[in-house]
């Protein structure tokens, strides 16, 4: 004869259900977010000594063996700085951004119009502008090389129709760009004359001998400052490039408040 199966008291199934709320699921650990750039602690030795040797060596082989140390010393470092400088910029009441995306300057160079067909630049630049977007003309770049290093600032070879603006707005009122330019002097800071017109351009003749004349010459507004390598080297090179910002901020804002945006499609890439 086949023995009953018992069932399980009340007490039994109490005591496997406190069994089971025991079990406690394993804990998934938290995604650690990406690690943001390291401090800017100066432009390496090791970073200008490897542009120097691409300056010899532009081949792409030899860079594609050697890209670890362009990104250790030359891009990191640049990304690191122009980063922290449009922060501090902020902070200080001058709302700059780096570019969003690939906020340094691209090593390849585009060949595809030039009679140079080495294939890298040999210097390491960024800038950092009011919009972190592509689309937006003047800004304030920092440009790093064995041979020259710079800060400079304002709308370099601007589109005609920027030109036109600028030029209405010093016809019209030539006191308020001068206040701008006097400014920039006591900073210790020239308009660069680079590339001027021979004569002034047409319709404004009348402005001959006076002087707003060089200004409507120029086809650039732009201010630079030259820096040493005991600067660039410096980790308080980020302070030097606050310090530069807020002193062109006049000339910058200046540029805006004409309120021309070039269109995208021709928008000169200088990052």
């Amino acid at each position: 004869m086949a023995t009953a199966t018992k069932k399980p008291t009340a007490t039994k199934k109490a005591a496997a259900k406190s069994a089971a709320a025991k079990v406690v699921a394993p804990k998934i650990a938290a995604a650690t977010p990406p690690a943001g750039p390291a401090p800017f602690g100066g432009f390496p030795k090791k970073g200008l000594q490897f542009l120097r040797d691409l300056k010899e060596n532009q081949d792409r082989e030899w860079f594609r063996e050697r890209k670890d140390i362009y990104e250790e010393f030359v891009r990191q470092p640049m990304e690191s700085l122009v980063l922290e400088a449009a922060a501090t910029c902020r902070k200080r009441g001058f709302p700059l951004y780096a570019k969003e995306k690939n906020p340094v300057m691209r090593i390849y160079r585009d060949i595809r119009f030039s009679p140079n067909k080495n294939p890298f630049n040999t210097h390491v630049g960024a800038g950092i502008k009011r919009s972190a977007g592509k689309v937006g003309a003047g800004e304030v770049y920092i440009h790093v090389s064995p041979d020259m290093a710079f800060l400079a600032a304002g709308f370099w070879m601007p589109e005609r129709p920027f030109l036109n603006a600028w030029r209405a707005s010093l016809d019209r009122e030539p006191e308020k760009f001068l206040k701008v330019v006097a400014h920039l002097k006591k900073q210790g800071l020239e308009m660069s004359q680079e590339k001027p017109l021979a004569r002034l351009p047409r319709g404004y003749e009348r402005h001959g001998g006076t002087p707003i004349e060089p200004y409507l010459k120029l086809i650039s507004y732009t201010v630079s400052r030259i820096l040493k390598p005991a600067e660039y080297h410096s980790p308080k090179m980020a302070d030097l490039v606050v310090d530069f910002a807020l002193h062109v901020r006049p000339l910058l804002e200046y540029g805006w408040a004409l309120n021309y945006e070039p269109p995208r499609d021709v928008l000169d890439e200088r990052f």
